[in-house]
């Protein structure tokens, strides 16, 4: 059984392939200030309703987008689509100087039931972040015990990179499932990072956790020749989609969705105004 995101926001077991879901690029670069929001135009005011309209017409069953301390959270959440599930970060490359008063408002925000992430990738460390581990996963865990205090709270999901298998991948998703707030764990899975084949990722994280197992992100970006030499067989986006989805049928895990990150072919991170890297959704976009 796979899980789809039905409207009223909760995950329920149903048969077929695992649901795609459109994955918004939402965070702002520490070391030089590019704020993807912005150079995406995804934005309340801007082309965000549009973007949400491409990809459910695109047949996606949901989206991952971001609640940036930045921006305003309330427009932000009433932006999508009514009855449209997103799960949303709260945290995305950008810690908030107030990260309990953040993540207040983002559940205050939020519909009941909804789903959240309290930081994104928590182990990538300071050179991308601008955090290190430990602080970015401590920073999830108060976020996540702040957000068991209030009468309305949604339900956490992790993300975090699993290229290998090696002890060390574990140590921060570890802490969050170990606090008790976590509800499902999140796979963020790149070819050009891969070591360890999908299935086998997806069967080490369902066992160990004991969590519905969600891919939070992977996509392909065309012409990276890290992902070329890796997977050789794929030849473009659509490729990777279907190898994406023979490794999760090979795992025999009951995979919650597949998020394709980012559905947005994205500006490159250190000039913005250089075209875009061709990663985003192989199909329509906007």
């Amino acid at each position: 059984m796979n899980v789809l995101a039905f409207p009223d926001r909760s995950f329920i077991p149903t048969d077929g392939p695992a649901p795609i879901l459109a994955g918004f690029e939402c965070g702002r670069l520490h070391w030089n200030g590019h704020d993807l929001l912005h150079s995406t135009n995804h934005l309340p005011a801007g082309a965000m309703a549009h973007h949400y309209a491409v990809a459910r017409e695109q047949g996606v069953a949901g989206a991952r987008d971001g609640l940036s301390w930045r921006h305003d959270i309330v427009a932000r959440v009433k932006a999508v689509p009514e009855g449209f599930p997103v799960i949303w970060d709260f945290v995305h490359f950008d810690a908030p100087p107030r990260p309990a008063q953040h993540a207040v408002a983002c559940c205050l925000a939020l519909p009941p039931d909804a789903w959240a992430i309290a930081v994104n990738e928590p182990s990538v460390g300071r050179r991308v972040s601008g955090m290190t581990p430990k602080r970015a996963t401590d920073m999830a865990l108060k976020m996540m015990a702040v957000a068991a205090c209030l009468p309305v709270r949604p339900r956490f999901a992790t993300c975090d990179p699993f290229h290998h298998l090696h002890p060390g991948v574990f140590a921060a998703t570890d802490r969050l499932v170990a606090s008790g707030h976590v509800r499902m764990v999140g796979v963020n899975y790149y070819p050009h990072h891969a070591v360890e084949p999908l299935h086998r990722v997806l069967r080490a994280v369902a066992d160990r956790y004991r969590l519905p197992v969600m891919i939070t992100e992977t996509g392909w970006h065309q012409g990276l020749r890290a992902a070329h030499r890796r997977f050789p067989h794929v030849r473009d986006r659509w490729d990777w989609l279907a190898h994406v989805q023979g490794e999760i049928a090979l795992s025999g895990v009951p995979v919650a969705g597949l998020c394709w990150y980012p559905w947005l072919d994205m500006p490159a991170w250190d000039n913005p105004h250089h075209g875009r890297w061709p990663c985003g959704w192989p199909g329509r976009q906007a």
